[in-house]
């Protein structure tokens, strides 16, 4: 199985600072609800957050077929039509 875990760690902490400011992103979004804001503009935020996250996967599965999986073709195949099905399946 691959794993992250396998990434050089300045890719690792590129990703995880990413995912933190979509973490912040849901925070700001949480408060517009909170605080009974316009439903455009929190319409447009959820849209943006939703961008960074599939912009996200998409480089995720990019370092996954460049450093993860060079280290074992044999796996690489069904891994990655594994986590291509997953994707698919959450653009739905």
């Amino acid at each position: 199985m691959t794993s992250l875990a396998q990434l050089d760690p300045a890719t690792r902490q590129a990703l995880v600072e990413r995912l933190k400011r979509i973490e912040g992103q849901a925070r700001g979004i949480a408060r517009m609800v909170e605080n009974g804001r316009d439903c455009l503009e929190v319409v447009q935020q959820l849209a943006a957050m939703r961008a960074a996250v599939d912009s996200l996967s998409a480089e995720l599965v990019q370092v996954m077929v460049e450093q993860c999986w060079q280290r074992d073709a044999a796996a690489s195949s069904k891994t990655l039509s594994q986590v291509i099905r997953t994707l698919v399946r959450a653009g739905r």
